[in-house]
């Protein structure tokens, strides 16, 4: 009889174990590595990305004073080519035509045909803004060709869905020392929203749509709003659309 009471013990804690060990694995926390690599694959995979040779794009930026009025609207063609070199060109689609362009790594800035000259203290404006440009639009791409350094924070909820949340930060580049975070969507995985610290200003950028009809996902509709210093929100700053992606990839 005791042999029995044993036997039946030790098949009774064997079977919690196992319960317990898939329970344990049911609620594994996932890693913010792992976040950042679904979310690539669900914008269109990574090595893919590799492959693009040009990626071009039409983007309206409307701008909004703290009242909520329209202070102005910039609409622009953007391209980037990946070739030997990063090359891009940046052009006013509106009357002045005004175009920025960077070849090998020279950086030039012409109205029409009438090329100007670039002084030193225009440089840094000129190198921010294709930095800029790109940065928003491979996203979460550049996550992985940066040396960025990533922290999953917690989970939230936006629009009434799970999201997870992944501090990013660019430690020793100073032109990259702004503090970013990363809200992507727990089921999809596609980056939903960011926030982003740039010294002194707060600014929550949310998207609102996505343009899927090129092998990846990429912002259709986003809203950037700036953030009060308990970070609830101050005034919208701007809307931003992008429309007409084109994708030629390398031969």
């Amino acid at each position: 009889m005791t042999f029995k009471i044993r036997g039946f013990f030790l098949k009774t804690t064997c079977l919690v174990l196992v319960i317990s060990s898939f329970i344990f694995c049911d609620k594994k926390e996932i890693t913010a590595n792992e976040i950042i690599s679904k979310s690539i694959e669900a914008h269109g995979g990574f090595n893919q990305w590799k492959q693009i040779d040009t990626l071009s794009f039409v983007k309206k930026t409307v701008l909004f004073t703290k009242k909520g009025l329209k202070e102005k609207e910039i609409k622009q063609y953007q391209s980037f080519s990946f070739g030997s070199s990063f090359n891009g060109a940046i052009t006013s689609l509106e009357s002045d035509s005004t175009s920025l362009t960077l070849t090998s790594g020279l950086y030039s800035k012409s109205i029409g045909d009438s090329l100007l000259l670039i002084t030193e203290k225009e440089l840094p404006a000129l190198k921010n803004a294709f930095k800029s440009a790109y940065y928003v639009v491979s996203q979460p791409f550049n996550l992985r060709e940066s040396t960025a350094s990533f922290r999953y924070v917690k989970d939230t909820v936006l629009q009434n869905k799970k999201t997870y949340v992944v501090n990013v930060s660019y430690e020793g580049d100073t032109e990259k020392s702004d503090l970013w975070t990363y809200y992507f969507n727990a089921q999809t995985f596609l980056v939903v929203a960011c926030k982003v610290y740039h010294s002194p200003t707060m600014s929550y950028i949310q998207n609102i749509k996505f343009d899927s009809l090129t092998p990846f996902v990429f912002n259709a509709e986003r809203e950037s709003a700036f953030l009060k210093a308990d970070g609830t929100k101050d005034y919208l700053r701007a809307a931003y659309f992008y429309s007409d992606f084109k994708v030629i990839f390398k031969k």
